[in-house]
């Protein structure tokens, strides 16, 4: 009976020995799914590492296959998600072909994928699941690849401006703009554009652009800029833009991006002074009259102006001679008006027409700042009426001619005589 159990016994015994070797090539060696660990992909390297969006990235992986038997057919599948994108052509899918089993860890193969990362992809962490069959089953596996752009980013740092206060009515303002680079690379050919709002002007041509040349990553370069700013513009931030066009220096395409930022323009309250009319006495300038130029001055801002005065400049060529070239006016408030006056004379051959003079209305803010504004006012000279003094110079002036000369030749004749 004990000799019949073990007959019994031994068999069972033979069979699952059997059995073993019929699933597992090696005795005792079990497996994971299909494969277990006996075909393992050992992540090597990806290159660059981080790698750059809007460039390709290399990912290696050490294939070590120590099945005892010969596989057919080694594939893999490679499942790579946004911002990872595979080329047009390219395949997610290798196959190895025959591959020999060996228990040296040192003999192994190469897997290679190369992807291309997306232009906009954000810095951070990202997986991908590589899936292979020995013709036994199949095994997957994540592996993360890490994303920091190495471009460069901008944003807008300190303005500083000339004069320091903008305030209505100021001509060719200088404004300078700190462009910071906070990327992870440098930009080339970086070209600023300056669009003003609605109340500022470009000075003149091309005034509202400048060009940087290279800003390194974490560098800073200043663009200048010159406008205009309108003199009925009120107190306020004033939000203007700034168009940045520019090439990472490694884009092996040599795109040329574009990134638009957000610039305040702050204007003050100030007092504002304006020429509210011109009246002369007399009324009517004519050739070789002497004459007092009234110039009445209004404060139209939101600041009182303290010590204002006016200056006359006058070209050489306007037949004005002014006994003073300057006025005080004093204490302007706000919609307060005062007067300037200026004494002068019209010079004996000056034509009858319409001269345009500049004056300079000057005074000091509350913050003692000096405030010039440059205006242009007109001085009218008339024809001088008929029969009058001056109308009849002319004519005076040709009878004296007339009676020396006979004078001089009637004494020169007696002299002879």
């Amino acid at each position: 009976m004990k000799s019949k159990i073990l007959k019994h016994s031994i068999g069972f015994i033979i069979l699952v020995i059997f059995l073993s070797v019929m699933i597992s090539p090696v005795f005792g060696q079990p497996l994971t799914g299909a494969q277990g660990d006996r075909v393992q992909a050992n992540f090597m390297s990806q290159d660059p590492d981080p790698a750059d969006s809007g460039n390709y990235v290399d990912l290696r992986w050490q294939i070590y296959n120590s099945l005892s038997t010969t596989t057919d057919n080694l594939k893999f599948h490679l499942d790579a998600e946004y911002p990872l994108l595979f080329e047009a052509g390219d395949s997610p899918d290798q196959n190895l072909g025959l591959s020999v089993g060996t228990s040296d860890s040192q003999v192994f193969y190469v897997l290679h994928y190369k992807l291309r990362v997306a232009d906009n992809a954000l810095k951070g962490t990202y997986n991908v699941t590589l899936t292979w069959d020995t013709g036994l089953g199949y095994t997957k596996k994540e592996y993360p690849i890490y994303v920091d752009p190495k471009k460069a980013d901008f944003v807008v740092g300190a303005l500083v401006t000339s004069p320091e206060k903008l305030i209505a009515d100021t001509k060719e303002a200088k404004l300078s703009v700190d462009i910071n680079n906070i990327g992870k690379g440098n930009a080339e050919n970086v070209k600023i554009k300056l669009n003003l709002p609605e109340g500022f002007n470009s000075s003149y041509s091309y005034s509202d652009e400048d060009t940087l040349g290279i800003i390194p990553k974490d560098g800073s370069k200043t663009a200048t800029f010159y406008a205009d700013v309108d003199e009925n513009i009120k107190e306020g931030n004033y939000l203007a833009t700034l168009n940045i066009t520019y090439k990472d220096e490694n884009d092996e395409s040599a795109t040329y991006r574009t990134k638009t930022l957000e610039l305040d323009i702050p204007i003050k309250p100030a007092p504002h002074l304006i020429v509210e009319s011109v009246t002369t006495t007399p009324i009517n300038l004519i050739a070789g009259s002497t004459a007092d130029f009234h110039i009445t001055i209004q404060n139209t801002g939101n600041k009182k102006a303290e010590s204002v005065s006016m200056r006359v400049f006058k070209d050489a060529s306007q037949p004005f001679e002014f006994n003073d070239k300057s006025d005080f006016v004093g204490k302007l408030d706000p919609g307060e008006s005062g007067e300037a006056v200026l004494g002068f004379t019209v010079d004996p051959k000056a034509a009858a027409k319409k001269y345009l003079l500049d004056v300079e209305l000057r005074g000091i803010d509350e913050s003692n700042n000096v405030v010039i504004f440059r205006r242009t006012v007109p001085l009218t000279v008339t024809p001088a009426p008929k029969g009058s003094p001056l109308g009849s110079a002319g004519m005076l002036g040709g009878l004296v001619i007339v009676i020396g000369a006979v004078y001089y030749f009637k004494k020169g004749r007696k002299s002879q005589k």
